[in-house]
């Protein structure tokens, strides 16, 4: 008797500590809710919810499509809020862009884009969920595409689409001999002058440097472009010295015949 009597306290215990802590049901179905700090593992923190320790979020099931079920964080407010509307939320989530939800998707991974409750994240992903994108497959980083997965990519790690405006971008150059000083070396042949007219009259563009078709095509190195128009300044610069010592060699025969001719007279 004594025994039942000892069970019975404990369960009454229990469940009057469980009353103090949470608010809601005692089910494992219904919403509870709880107005103080929730402690999670060996933390004790100052924030509503802390986790001493890992936080994963996952799905819930295998083979889902992306969308409802797929792992989110959600930032954002509940009622109106300045210029942002009820339920306005900044989201972060795992999605995959399979279209059965059991191939292998080209471009799962972490995005972070304004919420879209009402759209289906199912098959392909919108254009508005691609404001940043971590790529699962490699580690790249998209901003506003996650078309990144593909062989054109390869050597790249962040692709930007619509454009970068910035105030300042330094670009490391690896060895001395990636520099274009080098045309002001000695041993430096320049192509002849009558050379790279007929290059120009027959090709259309100066040596070297890419056509409108090979540049719209494969698009443009920055780094590379920029030491090649220093060389073709660099030459130039040597092509403009040459004309004025072949000038001054001119001017320089000018004044003796001129000296000749006056000391005959």
């Amino acid at each position: 008797m004594k025994k039942i009597a000892l069970l019975a306290i404990c369960a009454m215990f229990s469940n009057s500590l469980l009353s103090q802590q949470w608010d809601g049901p005692l089910n494992l179905t219904d919403p509870i809710s709880r107005n103080g700090k929730v402690n999670i593992g060996p933390t004790n923190g100052n924030s509503l919810v802390n986790v001493g320790g890992h936080l994963r979020l996952a799905y819930f099931q295998e083979n889902l499509f992306a969308g409802s079920d797929s792992p989110r964080l959600y930032f954002g407010y509940k009622s109106v809020r300045g210029n942002l509307s009820a339920d306005s939320f900044f989201t972060i989530q795992y999605l995959n862009d399979d279209q059965n939800g059991m191939t292998p998707s080209t471009n799962p991974g972490l995005y972070i884009f304004p919420s879209f409750e009402s759209g289906s994240l199912a098959g392909t992903i919108e254009d508005g969920h691609k404001i940043f994108y971590a790529s699962y497959i490699n580690g790249k980083i998209g901003m506003g595409t996650n078309a990144i997965n593909n062989s054109s990519g390869d050597g790249y790690r962040l692709f930007v689409k619509d454009g970068i405006k910035t105030e300042k971008v330094k670009v490391e150059i690896a060895a001395s001999n990636g520099w274009a000083d080098y045309v002001f070396q000695e041993d430096y042949k320049l192509m002849p002058l009558k050379d790279l007219q007929t290059y120009i009259t027959d090709k259309g563009h100066l040596p070297e440097v890419p056509t409108t078709e090979e540049a719209i095509a494969n698009g443009i190195e920055l780094k590379e472009m920029n030491i090649l128009l220093l060389k073709k300044v660099e030459e130039l610069t040597l092509y403009t010295l040459q004309q004025q010592k072949n000038i001054d060699e001119q001017n320089a025969r000018i004044e003796m015949l001129e000296k000749k001719v006056n000391t005959s007279k």
